[in-house]
């Protein structure tokens, strides 16, 4: 088994690794019931569903057209805050509309960053049996058609000092945002502080951005992979704040703050409408 093949396959695995293990820490340390991280599979399902869609029919004619018509940097600019915000309306958005139908998800910060855990986590595990897949299949198939994508794979490898590592660090970076961005948004809504939606869209535009921009300025083999994980890295940071304030914050069922059981009857728990001030379902 060739270096290509083998890092495919040990990269895989670390990404596997870290999606599990994401989803296991923070059901041990909030005691979220698993309908919550089934959620947030629920919407990556949906939200990447739509978001491939949209893709195929106005991504490409869209930045084709800013290709043509603008200067290099200010395509390179434009396209990649476009893959953001079509990345962000698509996925989050979803999130928001759940939340604004179904208050449940967000009446505390367990279930909101377990609904995030979930959708970052599954994520990770799919991407992780991907490129596992991709490993063994170059490993064993000596096929043609599969040259030219073993040679791109390639390339990036060279290019990138310890690229077995890449794949599970870029997962963690990429689940801390899931759980503080849909957080964000899911309390945002819940608790009536609609400035953290704001930032719940802003922050996960800027870490697909940052995707975006390597993509559409063919960085991919160019460059150290490296380089974009620091990029995303002060998102992930900030993360690590957003999902301890968070926390802290409207923790639990028995660490939330004490609302007003009395007010106007708006949304829905499991069972039924609901009085959306109280914490109880």
């Amino acid at each position: 088994m060739d270096a290509v093949a083998t890092n495919q396959i040990v990269s895989g695995t670390g990404m596997v690794l870290v999606g599990s293990a994401a989803a296991v820490l923070w059901w041990r340390i909030s005691g979220a019931q698993l309908r919550w991280f089934a959620v947030g599979i629920g919407l990556w399902v949906v939200g990447v569903a739509i978001k491939v869609v949209f893709s195929l029919l106005a991504t490409a004619p869209l930045l084709g057209f800013l290709k043509d018509q603008c200067p290099y940097w200010l395509f390179v600019t434009l396209s990649s805050l476009y893959v953001g915000i079509e990345s962000s309306l698509c996925e989050i958005g979803l999130t928001l509309l759940l939340v604004l139908l179904w208050r449940a998800p967000g009446r505390d910060a367990s279930r909101a960053i377990a609904v995030g855990t979930g959708a970052g986590a599954f994520e990770a595990i799919l991407l992780g049996l991907a490129a596992g897949i991709a490993g063994i299949t170059f490993a064993l198939v000596d096929h043609p058609q599969l040259v030219e994508a073993r040679d791109a794979v390639e390339k990036i490898h060279l290019s990138t000092p310890l690229i077995w590592l890449i794949g599970p660090v870029e997962r963690i970076l990429a689940i801390l945002c899931h759980m503080s961005s849909r957080a964000l948004v899911l309390l945002g809504i819940t608790k009536r502080r609609y400035w953290l939606v704001l930032w719940g869209f802003v922050l996960f535009t800027f870490i697909d951005s940052v995707a975006g921009a390597t993509h559409v300025a063919g960085l991919m083999g160019e460059i150290s992979l490296w380089w974009i994980e620091l990029a995303v890295a002060p998102a992930a940071v900030a993360s690590v704040f957003i999902i301890y304030w968070v926390w802290r914050r409207w923790g639990g069922p028995d660490t939330a703050l004490p609302v007003p059981t009395q007010g106007p009857t708006e949304g829905f728990s499991e069972s039924g409408p609901v009085n959306e001030e109280t914490t109880e379902d």
